[in-house]
Parts: C-alpha cells; structure tokens; sequence
C-alpha cells in the first residue's frame, strides 16, 4: 500500500546504521512504535531491512539491507523513486556497484563514483555495462575522432569515453529527472583530467617529433 511514511522512513534508514524502532517512529512523525508497525513490517517482509532485539533498550532495531539485490530493489521501488539521488550519494552505494571500476589508471575511479552519485542515467550505464572491458568495447566507435588526431592513449580514451557517457546521462536526466547535486562540476573535473592527460600525452610526442626534425637537418 503506497504510503507518504514509507519514503521518510527509507530515508533515516539510508544511513545503514542500525536504528531503534521507537527513533524511527519520532523521526517520522509519531511517537508510538505501533503507529509504524506495519510499515517496518513491510520493509522487513519484502527484505529491505533486517530486524534484532536491542542490546541497549527495550525492542528492536532496523539496519536496511545494503547487498547488490536489495539496494537494486529498493532503488527500483516505485515508492523510493524520488530518493535515488539521496540512494546514491550514501557512503554505501558506489562500493556495491563500481569496485570493478577501481583498478582504472589516474583519477578515472574517483570520477566515476562521482558521476553515479550525479547522475541516474550514468548509474544504469554503469550497472548495464558493469566492467571496463564491456564499457571500452561498447563505446570504442565514440574514439574514431581519437584516431583521425593520432592519438593512442589509453588512459586518454578512457577518459573521453566517460566523459562523453556521463554529458549524455546528465542531457537525458536534465529532460526526465535523475540528477544529483554537483554535475557541473563534475563535468569541470572531467573535463580538465583531460586536458591534463593530453598535454601530458602530447608533450613528449611534440618533443619527439621536433628530435626527428633536428636530427634530419
């Protein structure tokens, strides 16, 4: 049953900490645990929560379930569709989604949490394609510009290829809603790791070329 209680009570448990079930009664509004029962009975029926008794008080305590199924349910459900930027801004989330992402060179991991953090469309491209191997080869024909220009860098291509994704997700989010705080800069960001990249790509290419060029005179 839709209910205007259960967002503000996803929302306290968001924080993945353990929580009192007479705090989630206050914070939402009440002031007894019954007048919430049913509601903490549903999260913890479909699986969103898990439930024990309270070491330090009388009743028990809700923790919200932060594995990779039950985050994806959670941010799925029609009812928690206008928390998705808070879902992904918690410390939680990205660790559960982009770890694949961590061993990419340069600031490329951090950017990426920051774009799902940003960006709802970014974040369905990321789980969709959920490695830098399927995310390279889906968006390779993106670098041909790369090419035609010579240059062959990979951290550089990489870099496009997420900026590109990323401008895209926040142009359709901008349209159909999605978007978190921040994504103009984090277009700042992205835009000027690849300024750096390229000067640091381009530098010795020039200074090799212009070696080549003395030597032959």
């Amino acid at each position: 049953m839709k209910s205007p209680v259960k967002p503000r009570l996803m929302r306290i448990l968001l924080d993945g900490e353990p929580h009192n079930e007479i705090d989630l009664a206050t914070g939402v509004g009440f002031t007894k645990v019954a007048t919430i029962r049913k509601w903490i009975d549903s999260f913890q029926n479909t699986g969103f929560i898990e439930r024990s008794r309270s070491e330090s008080s009388v009743g028990y305590v809700c923790r919200l379930i932060t594995n990779r199924e039950t985050v994806l349910k959670i941010y799925n459900h029609h009812e928690f569709r206008a928390l998705r930027p808070e879902i992904r801004s918690t410390a939680w989330f990205c660790p559960v989604f982009t770890t694949q992402f961590a061993a990419l060179p340069e600031t490329l991991p951090e950017l990426i949490d920051a774009m799902v953090r940003a960006s709802h469309t970014f974040f369905e491209t990321i789980y969709m394609y959920d490695t830098p191997e399927k995310i390279r080869e889906t968006y390779q024909p993106s670098l041909l510009v790369n090419q035609l220009a010579g240059v062959a860098d990979p951290v550089f291509d990489d870099l496009c290829i997420y900026y590109q994704v990323f401008l895209h997700a926040v142009i359709r989010d901008i349209r159909y809603g999605g978007l978190g705080e921040g994504f103009a800069q984090i277009l700042n960001r992205a835009q000027e790791a690849l300024k750096r990249q390229y000067s640091d790509y381009i530098a010795p290419v020039k200074k090799k070329a212009g070696s080549a060029g003395g030597a032959r005179r």
